[in-house]
């Protein structure tokens, strides 16, 4: 019991540290975005960020493995939309790890109470979503679109909410919109570990944590159009196939690398 309340508290002093160093870069950032520089402005915040969070996982000795990011397409004029599970708070700082490329979120709104995660949230470009406001809910989606139209990429948690151990929720075809509308081709992300590193207990346990990227589902002219529910049950069953491996021991997996 002392040593994980060393190692959890531990790990808050690191995140608080780590956290607030992106202040400054903030405002230079904000600096240069004034100045013309957006998309420079971008790379360099989500490479800050990046930074700050395989310190997190290097100080607080989670065991990340990275795999499949060949699957991830190349830049092009529309971005991407990751799709991926959510079982625990971590998920964020697992993503902004792996993905390797500046990328915003569609969020639920409560995020934003959330220290640190919802200043990273609002300077990568992300947007928050009232559930209980179909209205404002379907403002912020076409937001996201805008921003894939313009090569911006965007995650989402179609599960709706943290799975917190229960393995993987039904998805909601609806937050396909981002996609389909924009026709951006779909990463599915499989996340598995970190409810078990510290929400399940509370308490951090330094432990595997896994992020694999699956094969790129295809959009824009796809046969199916704009069925959102046909790329809803595709993306699902390929992330069920990667968690299904992550409980396997990742053995059939190639790691991409492993901070």
């Amino acid at each position: 019991m002392v040593k994980r309340f060393f190692i959890t508290a531990y790990t808050f002093f690191v995140v608080t540290v780590a956290s607030a160093t992106i202040i400054p870069v903030a405002v230079f950032l904000g600096l240069t975005s004034l100045m013309g520089l957006r998309k420079t402005s971008s790379e360099l915040m989500y490479k800050a960020i990046r930074s700050i969070s395989l310190c997190i996982i290097f100080c607080t000795g989670f065991k990340l493995t990275v795999s499949g990011t060949e699957n991830i397409p190349p830049r092009g004029k529309t971005g991407l939309c990751f799709v991926c599970n959510h079982s625990g708070i971590l998920d964020i700082l697992l993503l902004f790890t792996a993905v390797g490329r500046p990328f915003g979120f569609i969020s639920k709104r409560e995020i934003m109470y959330v220290p640190f995660i919802n200043l990273w949230l609002l300077l990568l470009g992300g947007i928050c979503m009232d559930r209980n406001n179909p209205r404002k809910s379907l403002y912020a989606i076409h937001r996201g679109i805008a921003k894939i139209k313009k090569g911006y990429s965007m995650a989402i948690f179609p599960e709706g909410t943290r799975s917190r151990g229960r393995g993987l929720l039904p998805f909601k075809a609806g937050s396909f919109h981002l996609a389909t509308d924009s026709g951006a081709d779909i990463v599915p992300v499989a996340l598995t570990g970190s409810y078990e590193a510290f929400e399940k207990t509370k308490w951090v346990h330094p432990g595997p944590v896994y992020v694999s990227f699956g094969k790129a589902i295809k959009t824009a002219n796809a046969e199916f159009g704009k069925d959102r529910q046909y790329f809803s049950d595709r993306a699902r069953e390929e992330i069920a196939e990667l968690l299904a491996a992550h409980r396997d021991g990742a053995s059939s997996l190639r790691p991409s690398f492993s901070p």
